[in-house]
Parts: C-alpha cells; structure tokens; sequence
C-alpha cells in the first residue's frame, strides 16, 4: 500500500515537471525582444514614497507595452492592482522620455539624507540588459518629469467611475419653488383644568 502511495505521488510529479517544461517555451516568447516590444524591450518601475505624509505611489512599464499602478497601501507592498495597454502613441511617448534621462546613462549618487522626501526608487532594464536599482532623495526636474508623464498615463483609471456618473444640469428657469414650511403654531403654557 505504501509503494502505490509513493508510486502515485511520483506519477503526479512527473506529470507536473512534464507539463511545466513543456510551458516553458511558450512562456519564454510571451516576452517580447527589443525589436517586437512597444516600449523598445523596457521594463520600468518607479515608486514615489513620503512618509511623513503617508503618500506612496507605484508606476510599472512592462515590456509587454502595460502600464500598472498602485497607490497606498498597495504600492507600499510593491502591488500594481490596475492595469491598461498604452497606445503607441504613449508608448513612443514613453520611450522618448525614458531615453532622454540622464539616469539612463549613467547612475545617479543617492542624494538628500534619511529625512528628505519624497524618495524615489528607481528600477529599469532593458531588453537583454543589466537591471539597475537606484534611489533619488528629494524632487528633481527628471523625477518631476516622470512623475507628471505616469500620472497622465494613468488617469483613465478613473474614467468607468466618471461615466458612472450622472451629468450635471442646469436647473431649468421655471422650476416650481420650494414651500415655505409654515411656522408651529403656539402652545398655551397655562394649565388645564
């Protein structure tokens, strides 16, 4: 009994292992190369943390050309709960700015000290490439950049919750006014008898 036992949980973790590099390769090409990604082969993250104000903010490029997001409590624990598909217009877009930063060429040295905020934290690779993991303490004019350029990307997450919405009006001219309530009439303080 016990050798059928043994013997199943090892045919079930063949079947696993068979089924798993059979995957593998299809799994592989799912990633496009810097020719075929909408982004040039970029995988981009930057994160934007100020404690003292309790504000996180996280932005992801996938080379699969998807920009995520999360904020709070999910970018605290590095979790992008929305996604969308840039359009290639955005994805040009994207690929222009990441390659005009300085960082890009050469890593910056980690500025401010332990209390500046925000502090940003910076991941990116290209296709092939080395990944590279920085921080910036403190707003400069490249994280402001990139900052205001993934918020743009990122505000039609808001769009199904606006259309949801009803649309505001103008009340018409000759809507009928509201009644004066009337006032309570007195009550007599004097004892009945």
């Amino acid at each position: 009994m016990a050798a059928q036992f043994q013997f199943m949980r090892f045919a079930r973790l063949s079947i696993v292992m068979a089924a798993t590099v059979l995957m593998a390769p299809s799994c592989a090409s799912n990633i496009p190369s810097a020719a075929t990604s909408p982004v040039a082969g970029w995988r981009f993250q930057i994160a934007m943390r100020s404690p003292s104000q309790q504000r996180y903010e996280l932005f992801r490029v996938m080379p699969t050309g998807e920009i995520q997001y999360g904020g709070g409590m999910n970018a605290m624990n590095d979790y992008t709960p929305w996604e969308t598909a840039l359009t290639p217009e955005q994805a040009a877009e994207f690929v222009a700015l990441v390659e005009s930063l300085s960082w890009i060429k050469l890593v910056p040295k980690e500025t401010g000290d332990n209390k500046t905020e925000p502090v940003f934290i910076i991941q990116y690779q290209q296709y092939g490439g080395s990944e590279r993991n920085f921080a910036i303490r403190g707003s400069t004019p490249e994280t402001d950049k990139v900052i205001a350029f993934m918020k743009n990307l990122t505000q039609t997450r808001y769009h199904s919750t606006l259309q949801k919405l009803p649309e505001a009006t103008e009340k018409p001219a000759s809507a009928p006014a509201a009644p004066t309530p009337t006032p309570p009439t007195p009550v007599s303080s004097t004892p009945r008898t």
